[in-house]
């Protein structure tokens, strides 16, 4: 089979940082780091009153020692992280893990519950079987390889306890790639403890702070969107934003059928929806906002509505018409554009 302008690109820009305003002080500088990790960027941004090199230079080794560790717990393109011994285990023994690990994981039976198991860090083989994971990539998989693979697919096929880990079956693999992001995200902001600061890795945002407005710019959801034209702007202080959509992780067959990376852990195939994007903003963690785009996206919109409405979080969806034009759905305190 030919397949037809696939992107295994791990970029999910779908934030690119504009603009900070304030007061103005002379004193103000803002120093800005940046570097590659996750198979993604990362741009850091923070407000100081003093142009130090030395200092900017620590907190560069800061971030990617912290990147570093992070990788080394949860990548599944690390061979020998944390993650990738215990998806190789062929067993269900206990495993120990790290603080970092084991938080993580325990944290995603959140978003599992929430979208009613839509959300579920188990949906690694299936990911491998579509073609959007690490392993190599051969055709569009068989009813029959789906259901295969199906069998050791389901987020109550993991334990967590304290910080160890075991599968109940030893088939299964997991993939935190939906909120490793965020997590990362915010253990920087918490080490580097600036009263404001900006932190972004592969368009997952978190900022902080006591006066400046970091303007953030929410791209349009369009596999033609090659010079990441701006859909809607969001201005944020202590808040992050996180997206997912349908649109940076895609292949298209030689029948013209479009797959996409967000894989329904319930049937097996890839997510078909009119939602091309949705951006979740909040005032906790970016963690929470990286986990709860994927297990929203992976909703209807009915029930992301709802949840919108029953919740403190806000969110912005953006879905693609027939004829290709895009509608935005904001719910009442999302960020105005």
């Amino acid at each position: 089979m030919t397949i037809l302008g696939k992107r295994y690109s791990l970029f999910f820009l779908f934030f690119i940082f504009l603009s900070c305003s304030s007061d103005k002080h002379n004193e103000d500088v803002i120093p800005v780091i940046s570097g590659y990790t996750m198979g993604t960027t990362y741009t850091v941004k923070y407000l100081t009153d003093i142009e130090d090199n030395e200092e900017v230079l620590k907190n560069k080794n800061t971030i990617e020692n912290i990147l570093k560790e992070i990788n080394m717990e949860m990548s599944t393109y690390i061979v020998d992280s944390e993650i990738s011994q215990f998806n190789s285990m062929q067993n269900t023994d206990w495993m120990p893990i790290s603080e970092d690990f084991a938080f993580v994981v325990q944290s995603s039976f959140k978003y599992h519950k929430i979208s009613n198991g839509l959300y579920d860090i188990t949906v690694m083989p299936l990911v491998n079987l579509w073609g959007f994971g690490p392993d190599k990539f051969i055709d569009i998989p068989t009813a029959t390889e789906i259901d295969s693979v199906l069998m050791f697919v389901g987020q109550d096929l993991i334990e967590v306890k304290n910080n160890n880990i075991r599968k109940k079956d030893p088939r299964v693999q997991i993939d935190l790639s939906s909120i490793a992001k965020g997590y990362a995200i915010d253990k920087i902001i918490e080490i580097l403890n600036y009263e404001n600061i900006f932190v972004e890795i592969g368009g997952e945002i978190r900022s902080k702070s006591n006066r400046k407005i970091w303007k953030i710019g929410i791209n349009t959801p369009s596999i033609d969107n090659i010079s990441n034209e701006i859909e809607y702007i969001a201005p944020i202080q202590n808040a992050s934003i996180a997206t997912s959509g349908n649109y940076r992780n895609f292949y298209i067959d030689e029948d013209n059928r479009f797959y996409h990376h967000e894989i329904n852990p319930l049937t097996g195939y890839p997510i078909m929806s009119k939602l091309a994007s949705i951006s979740v903003f909040t005032e906790t963690s970016c963690m929470e906002a990286d986990g709860l785009s994927t297990a929203l996206y992976m909703m209807n919109i009915d029930d992301i509505n709802n949840f919108f409405r029953n919740t403190e979080f806000e969110g912005l969806m953006i879905l693609v018409e027939p004829d290709r034009s895009f509608q935005q759905i904001i719910s009442d305190n999302f960020p105005k554009n």
